[in-house]
């Protein structure tokens, strides 16, 4: 096994092929688990790290290699953890013994960090620009997903048009030469005195006003990872898909497996209620998966990264949460359990 010290130059590499600009800290951690991963026998996900070719598929396979580590900190040497086993065509991607218990792991939906990681840097540059404008009102920014650094001074001077004349909570949409979009709100300080335009938010313009979109790619996206077992949860068998969910809401993926949510009116009474429309209410999912863990990267920034964990759990295998616990630590667990006839129900959340 190659020391820490013989994978910089290799996790060098895999980052000099993707568009992030890796700090040597990236550079560090990623060798250190590298290392890591060699030495408990998942050697085969270091070599898919290696091989991969696009930046896209590199940056899902450092998710997985994030979570592979999490996996291997939180047992020890004793138990058994295999990445894509070999004894099956087409396994999920992670089987973990846990004495008589196989836990079986699909990851899916993972974000683009190389994306991320633009916009970010676009909306910073916006951002020392707008302390030039000397107004003293916030704004808001959404770009579109394909805008360019070099639309950034057409930008500029569209904000500098807008800001001294427009009214509060109005929003003017830019668009440059070349067709790249921008979404500016602008608001004045109510509570602070400013000297300058200073960001108040930044988002995704693709976002706005999509009522469900995030729901419906969230189910499809878990449908698809569902399709990775061929069997039935079992208190043998326990199937689990874990799901990065840095830019995904909470409302959303609860929406998208356990129904999206309404109000309702019963002998005057106001309910917030659930369709039935959630994945955990598909008989073909839900026999299939006993939950949905969803990940979201406590240093947001940067690509080798530990996790916050939420498990959206399956009601109808509630009686598999202390076997499911044995796996990993949740920061918080979420199960939704219906009140017949009314078809009301109401969260569970045990932190």
């Amino acid at each position: 096994m190659q020391h820490t010290e013989g994978y910089v130059n290799i996790a060098r590499r895999i980052f000099n092929a993707t568009r992030y600009e890796a700090s040597d800290e990236d550079v560090r951690k990623l060798a250190v688990n590298m290392a890591l991963l060699e030495q408990r026998g998942l050697g085969k996900l270091n070599k898919r790290l290696v091989d991969a070719r696009k930046h896209t598929k590199i940056f899902e396979t450092i998710a997985e290699h994030n979570f592979a580590v999490m996996l291997i900190s939180h047992h020890c040497a004793q138990i058994p953890i295999n990445y894509e086993p070999d004894d099956l065509q087409s396994p999920p991607d992670f089987k973990v013994q846990i004495g008589d218990i196989t836990f079986w792991i699909q990851i899916k939906d993972l974000q683009k960090l190389e994306r991320e990681n633009r916009q970010d840097k676009l909306i910073q540059k916006i951002i020392e620009k707008a302390k030039e404008i000397k107004v003293g009102k916030f704004f808001s920014c959404k770009l579109s997903d394909d805008f360019k650094e070099d639309c950034l001074p057409e930008l500029i001077d569209f904000m500098k048009k807008k800001t001294t004349s427009a009214i509060d909570d109005k929003s003017f949409l830019f668009t440059s030469k070349s067709n790249q979009r921008a979404k500016i709100g602008l608001r004045s300080a109510v509570n602070a005195e400013l000297s300058e335009l200073t960001l108040g938010y930044a988002g995704d313009l693709e976002m706005v006003n999509l009522t469900g979109l995030a729901r419906d790619q969230i189910k499809e996206s878990l449908l698809n990872a569902a399709g990775a077992f061929k069997w039935e949860v079992d208190r043998q068998n326990i199937n689990l898909i874990v799901m990065e969910a840095d830019n995904k809401e909470d409302i959303d993926i609860c929406d998208a497996v356990f129904g999206t949510e309404y109000e309702s009116v019963v002998e005057s009474r106001d309910f917030w209620c659930r369709e039935n429309d959630g994945l955990f209410r598909d008989s073909d999912f839900s026999r299939k998966v006993a939950g949905v863990i969803a990940i979201k990267r406590k240093e947001k920034w940067h690509p080798v990264s530990n996790y916050h964990m939420i498990l959206y759990m399956n009601d109808s295998f509630k009686h598999l949460l202390e076997d499911i616990k044995k796996l990993l630590s949740f920061d918080m667990v979420v199960y939704y359990c219906m009140r017949p006839p009314m078809g009301q129900g109401n969260f569970k959340v045990l932190s």
